[in-house]
């Protein structure tokens, strides 16, 4: 199983990880910083953060357990990202950057007024504790795969080094991390896939061996609970998802300015169109490489789940072994340190301030924000041990139900806030409310005896068994776009003579989205350089502890997959080396 190289290189992977945050730390003088990065983060780390930050350790479990179980489906998880960062890069990336937030619950303040702003960012936070509880569950199935140990200390000890992380070092440590393991995860995404195809005797071979249901992308109508219904409705979802206030203003806040948003946005674009194809071949090579995976890890709530994991402990060498759970262990920490950092500046910037110290310093704001951070990771820990504890759940369907009962009508709200402006304020909190009374019907009274009894002298028994039985299908076509159009219905209530301070808030949030950020006068000290010298040594720096298991005796193959991820590491390192290198230069001579 395990080598002492393997220990090796997840030793230096926390040790690095540590680093970060006090190589990051004298940047941050205040709250802004703290939080947003100073709004002075180039396209290419924040890209990065966009990319790596969308998926955890769900994808090589709760992804992989579809990939596995039903083929080419699984492609219609990435598909749903693709279709919401094509409208992100098109439309909104640069129109979030110009609202010139610190939090993205500083945009709901100004489009629905402060009562608003208080619902949304306690069901904001809420909702992210129990999704980054689910990534912690996640990541916990699989080191216990690895370890053989109990779920329960694999999420003690994840989360303290997510803690740590997220506390030292902010927005800056998180993002430039979250570049390195966005580096580290696509260069041992592509080494596992190659080596898949490789064990399984060549491409020819593996697609010959795939069986044949594992091909159909549209599920017949009620076959599963992921059928061609559910797949096209979610499509109209994704562009919801990475739409919203909520997720796309904390991606891209960030920024120099719109135009670097709108460049940053191209990253997780380009990433969710390429990488999805290396994460499926592992998961479905299961199948061949580990026939008896059913048998072999019955101990499982879903066997499936372990399908990515369980190719890697048979077919990665001495050291990359290692290196490949350091990147799991790094799909959740990008995720969940920022998740963090953004329910920091929430508890912060949005409730705390606001509430109890309006005249706080930057300085304290900063305090308080290392505060919440250790809070918030203490509370999705709890969570993750509660979500072990109560048995057998799919990772799958507990991240759809969150979405269905909660996340689904925060977001309608706070999408259709930024195409629908003449609201009044209460359209906001109200959407939410019938967004969530309409998934209630949907899953819990519908399913009774009462409603049966009600419903099938008109639909039939057939359409009333798709309908209990296929909820998350019924999320997307009639949650959505119901409480869209409650949302728009509410404008008939809208007057010209709505409350002036409500009025103000509006126009000035209009005025901003359509106001090009000119970082020099807004914003200023530019540290292109500095940002591109620190992650150009870390990567540097990664991509040598890499090459060191070169040395380590193992097949040609395998050599072959290590050689890969450094060089792609060392790559990066050597063109924000030269990036930053050229921009000294530049500054040197205009000092001149």
């Amino acid at each position: 199983m395990l080598t002492i190289y393997d220990y090796a290189m997840i030793l230096f992977y926390f040790m690095f990880m540590a680093s970060i945050g006090f190589v990051f730390k004298k940047l941050n003088k205040g709250g802004k910083d703290y939080f947003a990065g100073g709004c002075k983060m180039n396209w290419w780390l924040l890209g990065s953060s966009a990319l790596v930050t969308n998926f955890s350790a769900w994808t090589f479990t709760g992804a992989a357990s579809m990939a596995y179980t039903y083929g080419i489906l699984f492609f219609s998880i990435p598909l749903i990202d693709i279709v919401g960062f094509i409208v992100t890069f098109l439309w909104f990336s640069s129109r979030f950057r110009r609202l010139r937030l610190v939090t993205a619950m500083d945009a709901v303040r100004m489009r629905f007024g402060k009562g608003n702003e208080q619902l949304f960012t306690w069901l904001q936070i809420i909702t992210s504790y129990i999704g980054g509880a689910v990534w912690l569950v996640a990541l916990s199935i699989l080191l216990s795969t690895v370890f053989g140990i109990g779920q329960i200390p694999v999420i003690v000890i994840a989360s303290c080094s997510i803690i740590t992380l997220a506390t030292v070092g902010g927005k800056w440590a998180v993002s430039s991390g979250d570049l390195v393991q966005m580096l580290m995860l696509i260069g041992c995404s592509i080494g596992v896939a190659g080596l898949t195809i490789y064990h399984v005797g060549g491409f020819s071979s593996f697609i010959s061996k795939i069986p044949d249901s594992h091909w159909e992308f549209f599920k017949p109508l009620g076959s599963i609970k992921y059928d061609w219904l559910y797949v096209t409705t979610a499509l109209i979802w994704g562009i919801y998802q990475k739409n919203s206030i909520a997720y796309g203003a904390a991606k891209y806040i960030m920024a120099k300015d719109d135009k670097h948003a709108r460049k940053s946005a191209l990253i997780p674009l380009i990433g969710y169109l390429v990488l999805p194809v290396f994460w499926f071949i592992p998961a479905v090579g299961a199948l061949m490489i580990v026939p008896d995976l059913p048998e072999k890890y019955s101990s499982f709530n879903l066997p499936a789940e372990a399908s990515y994991i369980a190719v890697c402990v048979e077919i990665l060498p001495s050291g990359m072994l290692g290196l490949m759970i350091a990147a799991l262990f790094a799909a959740t920490l990008s995720s969940m340190d920022s998740g963090l950092n953004i329910n920091a500046g929430f508890l912060v910037k949005n409730f705390y301030q606001p509430i109890f110290r309006p005249q706080a310093s930057e300085y304290e704001l900063l305090r308080a924000g290392q505060f919440c951070t250790v809070l918030s990771g203490i509370i999705m820990m709890l969570l993750a041990i509660l979500m072990v504890s109560r048995g057998k759940i799919s990772l799958f369907d507990a991240y759809l139900y969150l979405n269905a009962y909660v996340q689904a009508p925060l977001t309608v709200a706070l999408f259709m806030g930024l195409l629908v402006k003449r609201t009044p304020a209460w359209s906001g909190w109200s959407s939410v409310i019938f967004g969530i009374l309409t998934t209630v019907f949907l899953y819990d009274l519908l399913p009774t005896e009462a409603a049966k009894s009600m419903l099938t002298p008109f639909l039939g028994d057939s359409v009333y068994d798709y309908l209990v039985t296929n909820k998350f299908t019924f999320t997307n076509i009639i949650t959505v776009p119901f409480t869209s159009l409650y949302f728009i219905a509410t404008s008939y209530f809208w007057r010209n003579k709505e409350n002036k301070a409500y009025m103000a808030q509006l126009d000035e949030f209009s005025r901003r989205m359509d106001t090009a950020v000119d970082f020099e006068k807004e914003i200023g000290g530019d540290n292109t350089e500095q940002q591109a010298r620190i992650v150009g040594y870390l990567c540097l720096l990664y991509g040598l502890a890499i090459s060191s298991i070169l040395l380590v005796p193992n097949p040609f193959s395998g050599r072959v997959a290590i050689g890969f991820s450094a060089i792609l590491m060392l790559s990066i390192a050597g063109i924000l080396l030269y990036k930053a290198k050229s921009l000294r230069a530049k500054q040197q001579l205009a000092a001149v």
